[in-house]
């Protein structure tokens, strides 16, 4: 059964019955009932939590108990009238005095939704309310410290601390509609391979335990590199990074390293290994509120989000686990330590530019890191052939690359892209250099 004391004002004893039924139906069993001339002693004494006003009836007396409910300088209790259709004078009258609903009456027994969820819908507005005056109390009261703690705790494991920050809020309460801030930041966006065929051999269970088994141990590392989680999709993250944009690669890179370590005990415990893809990109975002005044959300809106994305698809075409965007690696000390490959211009799915692509190969294996490192050299010429158009010798070279070791996967894709059949598929038009790829 709910707790909450819920008061019926005045109406006509069928519908009253009727009411009743409804609301012990819904769980609600402390109901009680009380003519409109006494109901502003009842209210004003405390311990109600909903008010069901039925405006059939004296004038005075029905907005005196709405004055007892919801005084001109603040709401006490919440308030829903009860009326027919035809009263919408009066209804109006009530919802601009401070009620919060209204229901049709005869009560509809038939749809009992119609009031449950009404009730239940009032009655949390009223906590949430209640816990927003508790915090602000606290804000202004340097001695009450406690709550606005605990609500700040709660609220930062659903809206990264980080992001309160950047909107210059203390809390989550103080947060408004509307509010935005524009930043530079670094967006790293990763991805599980092949989930869904993963997901559809799990119990759903098994699912929720295998995504957060491996969110825990991913999780952290961004933490560690001054980012944080702007949200999870499904088992998808998407992570900012607002200082240097070494941060964001330095966190793919142990991202990828905690993944190894993360297989080792999957491989042991009987498991197939999961793979990863990473793509980063930076620039300006908006950081945000969306949505409206009883249901927002924060959010980030640029093309530098939706860059990100592609990019990360872009792991799937290439067979690479990390790939940056030059917006990233620009920025970053020319004696940084990270091993990369550029890989040219490309196009991606919906993009009209195009944008410079690097694998970050740091994570490799010990033979794959040596083998790129020896035929960087020779690697970086085939690139440069294949921006000019020469896709005959370009294809060579990739060739030689990918004979010496297989699992070169940029190296055997640039040699499949310069075969007569990808040449011939490009078309006759202009060559700019970038390759168009239309996976995600």
């Amino acid at each position: 059964m709910r707790t909450a004391r819920i008061l019926r004002v005045g109406g006509a004893p069928a519908d009253n019955d009727i009411l009743e039924a409804l609301l012990r139906g819904a769980g609600y069993s402390d109901v009680s009932y009380v003519a409109a001339k006494d109901a502003p002693s009842v209210i004003t004494s405390g311990g109600i939590d909903l008010v069901l006003l039925d405006l059939v009836g004296s004038s005075a007396e029905i907005f005196a108990a709405l004055r007892a409910a919801v005084p001109r300088e603040a709401a006490i209790v919440p308030v829903i009238v009860t009326a027919p259709p035809a009263s919408a004078d009066r209804i109006a009258a009530c919802l601009q005095r401070g009620a919060e609903e209204w229901f049709a009456t005869p009560f509809d027994a038939e749809n009992p939704v119609l009031v449950e969820r009404r009730v239940a819908l009032a009655l949390e507005r009223t906590k949430l309310r209640t816990l927003r005056d508790r915090v602000q109390r606290a804000t202004a009261d340097p001695n009450a410290t406690s709550i606005l703690e605990l609500h700040t705790h709660a609220s930062g494991r659903f809206v990264p601390r980080e992001f309160l920050d950047h909107l210059n809020r203390r809390t989550l309460a103080d947060v408004k509609l509307g509010d935005h801030v524009q930043r530079d930041m670094t967006v790293l966006f990763s991805d599980i391979r092949d989930f869904t065929a993963l997901s559809e051999q799990l119990t759903p269970q098994q699912n929720f335990d295998f995504l957060n088994s491996y969110l825990q141990r991913v999780t952290p590392v961004i933490r560690a590199h001054h980012g944080f989680v702007d949200k999870y999709i499904g088992d998808a993250i998407m992570a900012l990074f607002p200082r240097e944009p070494g941060d964001a690669l330095q966190s793919a890179v142990r991202i990828l390293e905690q993944v190894a370590r993360y297989n080792e005990g999957r491989k042991n415990a009987g498991y197939v290994p999961i793979q990863i893809g990473i793509g980063l990109h930076r620039g300006e975002l908006i950081l945000g509120t969306i949505g409206e005044e009883e249901r927002m959300q924060t959010t980030v809106i640029a093309d530098a989000v939706n860059v990100a994305s592609r990019i990360e698809g872009l792991t799937k075409t290439f067979g690479v686990p990390l790939l940056v965007s030059q917006a990233v690696i620009e920025r970053l000390p020319h004696d940084h330590p990270f091993k990369l490959r550029q890989l040219g211009a490309v196009k991606a799915k919906g993009k009209t530019k195009s944008v410079e692509i690097y694998e970050c190969f740091e994570a490799d294996d010990e033979a794959l890191l040596a083998h790129k490192l020896r035929t960087a050299e020779q690697f970086a010429k085939g690139i440069a052939e294949f921006r000019k158009g020469m896709f005959l010798s370009a294809g060579k070279i990739f060739a030689r690359i990918a004979e010496i070791e297989r699992r070169d996967s940029p190296a055997a894709y640039f040699r499949d892209a310069c075969t007569l059949t990808a040449v011939h598929e490009r078309g006759r038009g202009p060559w700019d250099g970038a390759e168009r790829i239309e996976s995600t």
